[in-house]
């Protein structure tokens, strides 16, 4: 694994514990979702950056599951302010 790969992967690591942050009380969850957004599309270029099939393969589905994850906990956040 090259640095581009590890670097995508790392982006995994970051969401996840920048998650740990969010609770009901968070105030701004759209800066969150940007977060999340900006991460895994940095992951995303990193995972094809690397020119590994399996990196590339491995960090973009990663990448792609933890944004639908978080899109849908940010999601569900604000159907509990309703």
């Amino acid at each position: 694994m090259n640095k581009n790969g590890r670097l995508s992967i790392m982006m995994v690591g970051i969401s996840l514990v920048i998650s740990f942050f969010i609770n009901e009380h968070t105030k701004h969850l759209g800066i969150f979702l940007i977060l999340f957004c900006i991460l895994s599309l940095t992951g995303i270029m990193f995972a094809f950056l690397s020119k590994k099939i399996t990196i590339i393969i491995f960090g973009t589905v990663l990448n792609i599951l933890t944004f639908i994850f978080f899109f849908f906990l940010v999601l569900a956040f604000n159907f509990g302010e309703v």
